[in-house]
């Protein structure tokens, strides 16, 4: 035989090889919204460079097409090691003229091999309503400082069941992704997002950036992430907003205003976050609810001096005159790894409401702050709760959880914490409100 022949024969073989070791299989896969209708981002990694295409088509509803379309990523070279030199190949595509009353199915393939058929509501953020399901309420999965090791584990087991039952839209990850996305050569960070490839490559899965992320100028949280671009963060990600329901969700960085390398960032930011306000205030009657998400919290009782002292302390300095003079409803927080719900607060004093008890606030008159970082990571928890409540203080706890929140509606609105570890709803609070903004 010719060695031509046995060369095609060693390239077979070792193609298989390859094949069968799953380097050209497609993982990591997530899907996230875009700054636009419409649209759903969907990433995937590979380790060899090879043409890679995602193929999706509408199902479940009626008059659409449902032949199938292919849209060919686009690549980036990622160098995610730090001692050694570790290439894997990044890929996005966005699926596009998406309906919102659809579901869609899709898959990503090269000329190698192809992944699994995913899952996705064809529900993008939205200009203007109507925005409800009629029959149930818009939903979505919230938490902060999820690992991968064992305190997460009960945590990811619920997720799975909950992604099961697809009773929810969306996740958004306060922060604290992995512990930590480049550690061991971003060998952490790859099994971490391997393990939620359930959950993110059937939910869009929007991220927020750490302290944890921070490593070499924070590239692997800019890189692995895509999340919505507009003309102040130049697809950083580290801050963006999107109307989704009834609501108005803006996602900020707290990040720049603690690390003074990024002051100027931190006056980007503040600048974009007062514009952002002021047009959803004049698109109120459209979207009454406003939600602000970041990682590290205003307000909290426990762990260290510095979190809960003079580092909320400068958020406080910051932020909080702008979230209540815009009439933001609920501020939402993570970093903390125990959950925590306070009453309405505006400069460390309860605000009453028009009625409060221990699960109702109706007609709020300062927003409502819940911290939610006890997905679970390597950590553990932080410092023992404290055996007393600050005056805004309502409901602590520290085993492992994650939290829902449910927009029935333009005037009611329930958060959900769930604990894990003992499979139950650990706490829960109603905002009630008959106008847009409180003042």
């Amino acid at each position: 035989m010719s060695n031509l022949f046995f060369l095609f024969q060693f390239i077979l073989f070792l193609n298989l090889t390859l094949v069968n070791a799953g380097i050209y299989k497609p993982e990591q896969i997530r899907i996230s919204w875009t700054e636009n209708k419409g649209e759903m981002r969907v990433t995937w990694v590979s380790y060899i460079s090879v043409d890679s295409f995602v193929v999706y088509r509408p199902v479940l509803c009626l008059g659409e097409d449902t032949t199938w379309k292919t849209i060919q990523g686009t690549s980036q070279t990622f160098n995610e090691g730090e001692i050694v030199v570790k290439f894997q190949y990044i890929y996005t595509a966005v699926m596009n003229n998406l309906n919102s009353e659809c579901s869609y199915e899709y898959y990503i393939r090269n000329s190698i091999t192809e992944s699994e058929i995913y899952m996705f509501s064809g529900r993008t953020p939205e200009t203007s309503p109507p925005y409800l399901e009629t029959k149930r309420p818009l939903s979505m999965i919230v938490f902060g400082d999820l690992g991968i090791g064992t305190n997460a584990m009960a945590v990811k087991d619920i997720l799975l069941q909950e992604a099961k039952l697809r009773n929810f839209l969306g996740i958004i990850h306060m922060g604290d992704i992995a512990y930590n996305l480049d550690q061991d050569d971003g060998t952490t960070g790859d099994g971490f997002l391997n393990i939620i490839q359930p959950l993110a490559a059937n939910y869009a899965y929007m991220a927020i950036i750490g302290n944890h992320e921070g490593y070499n100028n924070s590239t692997h949280f800019r890189t692995r992430f895509k999340m919505p671009v507009n003309q102040d963060n130049q697809g950083s990600g580290y801050f963006y907003s999107f109307n989704i329901g009834p609501v108005h969700w803006i996602v900020i960085s707290t990040e720049v205003y603690i690390d003074n390398t990024k002051k100027a960032s931190a006056e980007i930011q503040t600048n974009w976050l007062k514009k952002d306000l002021e047009a959803a205030n004049k698109n109120r009657e459209n979207f009454p609810w406003i939600f602000v998400l970041t990682h590290h919290p205003l307000y909290c009782s426990t762990h260290s001096a510095v979190t809960c002292g003079s580092e909320a302390e400068l958020y406080q300095s910051i932020l909080e005159d702008i979230l209540y003079e815009n009439s933001i409803d609920i501020m939402l927080q993570a970093h903390v790894h125990s959950y925590e719900r306070d009453k309405p607060i505006y400069k460390n004093l309860t605000v009453k409401s028009d009625y409060d008890d221990k699960h109702t606030h109706i007609n709020a008159k300062a927003p409502l702050y819940i911290l939610s970082g006890n997905a679970g990571n390597r950590e553990g928890h932080n410092e023992p709760l404290p055996p007393t409540y600050k005056d805004w203080g309502v409901y602590m706890a520290d085993d492992f959880g994650f939290g829902k929140l449910f927009v029935y509606n333009e005037t009611h609105v329930l958060w959900t914490q769930y604990s894990a570890t003992l499979m139950k709803v650990d706490d829960y609070v109603w905002l009630i409100k008959d106008q847009p903004r409180y003042n």
